[in-house]
């Protein structure tokens, strides 16, 4: 029978000193802390600058705006001058057009006295004037346009002379809005060998809110 022999486990003193052994561990720690630090930098970094781009374009494009503003105010207000002078100028025509406007034209106040000459009365002359007035017994002086029309001629009988005169009197083409009208006539010596009387029919258009008028110039 053997001997069983006690069994003790081996001892050997451990030596070796930690600090001095190299790093053995499959993945080291610390890099992965750094990388990763490095990594949010980068990231704040490029947040950083994008943010100031942002900034910059912005502002750049604020300032392109308020120069774009400046001279469209600068243009936008020349324009209205512009406008201003024009609005002035227009109302200066329309005031002239209101002071010269004429109650009637040409052709059909000739149509008109052609129309109602009687078959006695020969036309030799149809004179169409115009005058200014200035108005009195008002503060500011206004003036204002008349006219005046002229007819002369010849007829055999003064019946036909009357009946003229009373045919312009009812006419509305010479009786116009806004005007007075007096129509007047006058006669020479009857010639005795022919028969014809020379004759003046005048017709006289005044604004009818005209006061007393003082002379003014013809136009």
């Amino acid at each position: 029978m053997s001997r069983q022999r006690d069994i003790q486990p081996y001892w050997r003193p451990d030596f070796k000193i930690q600090s001095t052994l190299p790093d053995i561990k499959v993945v080291r720690t610390d890099f992965i802390i750094n990388a990763i630090a490095v990594a949010l930098m980068l990231i704040a970094g490029f947040t950083l600058l994008q943010r100031e781009y942002r900034a910059y374009s912005l502002h750049r494009s604020i300032a392109f705006m308020q120069q774009s503003i400046g001279e469209t105010e600068a243009n936008n207000n020349q324009n209205l001058k512009i406008s201003e002078r024009f609005r002035e100028s227009a109302q200066s025509v329309v005031e002239l057009q209101s002071f010269f406007y004429a109650p009637f034209v040409a052709h059909e106040l000739l149509a008109e006295l052609a129309r109602l000459k009687p078959a006695g009365l020969v036309f030799s002359d149809v004179i169409l004037s115009s005058a200014i007035i200035k108005l009195e017994g008002k503060k500011t002086a206004e003036t204002q346009m008349t006219y005046e029309i002229n007819i002369t001629g010849d007829t055999r009988g003064l019946m036909a002379l009357t009946q003229f005169k009373a045919t312009l009197q009812a006419s509305s083409i010479l009786s116009p809005d806004g005007f007075a009208v007096v129509v007047d006539e006058s006669m020479q010596q009857r010639n005795a060998k022919t028969g014809i009387t020379p004759f003046q029919v005048s017709i006289s258009l005044t604004p009818a809110n005209s006061s007393t008028p003082s002379a003014g110039g013809e136009g």
